[in-house]
């Protein structure tokens, strides 16, 4: 047996254990919707807890006023909109006070304007704080600038938090794509994320796998301070992620869903904006561990790359040589990891609504991703460090 049989079998059966993986954790899925199921509209006690909605922004003048009019139109009773300008170099700011003075927002929005980092902290995270101290609410949600509320989400998600009794509540959003970059690596990296934090392990209070979604953080307010609150990650570029931790090291539960229609968002509007948004989180996102690094990029060659490269390979040379259709061990192990990796994977895309033709671009979105771990990497060590909204961060000694 070569070389290549030996590693294109070991790619089919990581496919395969795969699929038993996805099969576990479908049993663990639920998609909040807009629409009541049950209890998801009612009323979860007496009352309904004030939230502070906290929402960072810096030069986000284009998406900021769909977010705030959608945030001013949520059906809650109780809730206020804590946004930091945070030293906006485009019109986020004068967008934030006009909308701050409109007659819907009396009462509801608050505009803070923040032209300094505090010395190590992240931009992000130094934001969030300035809104969390400002926060008068009994439960805090962690947004994004660019996100889009359906009418029911704050009500669904709080209704879903009570029931589940747990201390964080975080729902993965609905991806707008609006380039051919975006689906091909966005739908894989989605991909990846499901099968390292899959949402039945997240959300078994047993388990050490944590993962939330920045776009939506619903978390109580006094058990967020009291594990340390945005100061005892003050640091994190992957803010979102080291926020699931520490709840979930500190021995409180935590519930990650899908949405179809509470939120959406589009996170990145270009190739490049693309490769420097997953560069600033790939290094820390693994614990700056270079070994996590390589052994991803590695693995991620075997089970995905080469399988797709020696049958195209394989196929092309026969079919270029005319010759007679034989068996060839190599090419019926690649062509069957291959099937089975987009058995596989097509789920994924047909949740996010993209074209199952988008299967074959898997490979590629491999090198691309390798490609950020490896310069996300590469920039820390380097002391270079990585860069997100013309900020710099370096990693830490």
């Amino acid at each position: 047996m070569s070389v290549l049989e030996i590693l294109l079998g070991l790619a089919f059966f990581s496919w395969l254990g795969l699929a038993i993986l996805w099969l576990w954790n479908l049993k663990g899925v639920k998609v909040l919707t807009a629409a009541p199921d049950g209890a998801s509209g009612e009323q979860p006690a007496a009352r309904w807890p004030r939230v502070s909605i906290l929402v960072p922004a810096r030069n986000e003048e284009a998406a900021l006023p769909a977010c705030l009019e959608s945030l001013l139109k949520l059906e809650y009773p109780d809730y206020e909109i804590i946004l930091v300008d945070d030293d906006s170099a485009d019109a986020t700011g004068r967008i934030g006070d006009d909308w701050a003075r409109r007659p819907e927002s009396a009462g509801r929005l608050k505009v803070i304007h923040n032209h300094e980092v505090a010395a190590g902290w992240s931009g992000k995270v130094h934001a969030l704080s300035l809104a969390e101290r400002a926060a008068t609410g009994d439960w805090l949600l962690a947004t994004d600038a660019d996100v889009v509320f359906h009418p029911a989400a704050l009500r669904v998600a709080m209704a879903r938090a009570v029931r589940e009794g747990v201390d964080l509540l975080s729902i993965v959003p609905e991806f707008e794509f609006g380039s051919f970059w975006e689906k091909m690596v966005l739908s894989a990296f989605s991909f990846l994320l499901t099968t390292l934090f899959p949402m039945r392990a997240v959300n078994h209070p047993k388990s050490r796998k944590a993962l939330a979604a920045g776009a939506f953080i619903l978390m109580r307010a006094e058990t967020f301070r009291e594990l340390g609150g945005y100061r005892s990650i003050r640091r994190a570029v992957t803010e979102d992620l080291r926020t699931a931790q520490m709840f979930k090291q500190g021995g409180r539960r935590i519930f990650l869903a899908p949405t179809r229609g509470l939120l959406r968002t589009r996170m990145y509007a270009s190739g490049g904006e693309l490769f420097e948004g997953l560069s600033r989180s790939a290094f820390e996102g693994t614990g700056f561990s270079i070994s996590k690094i390589l052994a991803g990029v590695i693995i991620g060659m075997i089970t995905v790359v080469l399988p797709w490269a020696v049958a195209l390979m394989l196929g092309l040379s026969r079919a270029l040589a005319h010759r007679a259709a034989g068996p060839d061990p190599v090419l019926v192990l690649a062509l069957a990891t291959c099937a089975m990796s987009a058995l596989i994977y097509l789920p994924i895309l047909f949740f996010l609504r993209i074209s199952p033709l988008y299967v074959f671009t898997l490979p590629l979105a491999a090198i691309f991703y390798a490609a950020v771990s490896l310069a996300s990497m590469w920039r820390s060590l380097a002391g270079r460090g990585v860069s997100w909204k013309e900020r710099h961060y370096r990693a830490p000694d």
